[in-house]
């Protein structure tokens, strides 16, 4: 009986073989059997496939040190994790338009901000494009009562004032440009607020959308998803939860799956628990969640000496001359975990909130940096 069966079933291999098909039979008991190797061998050409596809990974233009350092971006969840007011938002927020805005990576981004609302990204986008204060962007009627009241005055002699009204109808050019590029860039870009989506549900949905839209115009068009912040992402009907911690471990398990099922790379804020002594933060000081650790592909750390210790900073750029030096707050990125090459190290980063801009330091400034880190 045993001969027969062994030859039932070489005789189907063959057949199935012959035919090109996958092999599938059936062992004494009727369970359906795999071919183990043969599936095996797939997996191996389907990964051939992938990486050739995945090319040189996508690039940010403006931020070529990060760029390299990480060989390009791609699939995988990608965290920036600070405290308030350090510029987490504002570094993902300029990495992510770049990315966007570069043709080369033929990219349409959605920024979901559950933070902040769709018109207080806006003005900051803007800025941060155009190098002018985000109050520009946000109250342009401030600058423009102002030139109309010294122009009403008959006071446009006055060099102060005309210094002045010249600065700010420059600033209200530069606003109406950095609005038109946003509208250029209607294909490349979407804000998202909490009006629209707040759960995991709310945001997968949109998501699917997005992607058969723009797979539906470009076939080769993918997308790149940012998220402030992945702690407040709520869970759906979809998903249950007896804490916050459960909520967030759900949370990070299903943003890391998307980045698997779709092919695509997101990028997301996440808050750090309040640091006790002034101190630079680790791995461990992440707010609530090893899973989120665990999960993700790239964590940058995230900390403004500045903006933690004021005057008394040690990193710093500086503005102004002699009693008017100002200093100026400069983003350290500690790449406290980097599964997408080799590197291990920090990027510095030039901060200008007012303008919600940050522009990547040289390797030589960033090397002067790096060592009064380890002096301090």
């Amino acid at each position: 009986m045993n001969e027969r069966l062994n030859k039932d079933i070489n005789d189907l291999l063959n057949k199935e073989a012959d035919n090109n098909t996958d092999i599938l039979v059936e062992d004494m008991i009727g369970t359906p059997m795999i071919d183990l190797f043969q599936e095996a061998e797939d997996d191996i050409a389907n990964f051939n496939e992938f990486a050739w596809e995945t090319g040189e990974g996508y690039k940010a233009p403006s931020y070529p040190i990060i760029s390299e350092k990480l060989e390009g971006f791609s699939q995988g969840l990608y965290l920036f994790a600070g405290a308030s007011n350090h510029g987490k938002s504002a570094m993902m927020m300029n990495l992510m338009y770049d990315l966007c805005s570069n043709p080369e990576n033929n990219l349409f981004g959605i920024y979901f901000s559950l933070d902040d609302s769709r018109n207080e990204i806006i003005p900051r986008i803007v800025a941060m494009d155009q190098r002018i204060p985000i109050s520009v962007v946000s109250k342009p009627a401030r600058y423009k009562n102002f030139i109309d009241a010294v122009e009403a005055n008959g006071t446009s002699d006055n060099e102060q004032n005309i210094a002045q009204v010249l600065q700010y109808e420059e600033y209200l050019a530069k606003r109406e440009d950095g609005l038109n590029n946003l509208k250029r860039n209607a294909n490349k870009f979407k804000i998202e607020d909490s009006t629209r989506c707040t759960n995991l549900d709310d945001i997968k949905e949109f998501i699917d959308k997005a992607i058969n839209y723009i797979k539906s115009i470009d076939e080769n068009m993918n997308l790149v998803v940012a998220i402030d912040s992945i702690n407040d992402v709520q869970l759906g009907a979809n998903h249950k939860a007896s804490s916050n911690n459960e909520r967030l471990d759900i949370v990070s398990r299903e943003i890391k799956h998307w980045t698997v099922e779709l092919n695509i790379p997101i990028l997301a804020s996440t808050h750090l628990r309040k640091l006790n002594g002034n101190r630079r933060p680790t791995l461990d000081d992440m707010k609530d969640s090893i899973v989120l650790r665990y999960e993700a592909s790239v964590i940058w750390l995230v900390y403004n000496e500045v903006s933690e210790n004021k005057n008394a900073a040690k990193i710093y750029y500086a503005e102004g001359e002699g009693d008017t030096i100002e200093k100026r707050p400069i983003i350290e990125l500690d790449w406290a975990k980097n599964k997408k090459s080799s590197y291990k190290g920090r990027s510095f980063n030039y901060f200008a909130p007012e303008y919600s801009k940050a522009v990547e330091c040289d390797e030589n400034i960033s090397k002067r940096y790096n060592a009064l880190v380890y002096e301090a």
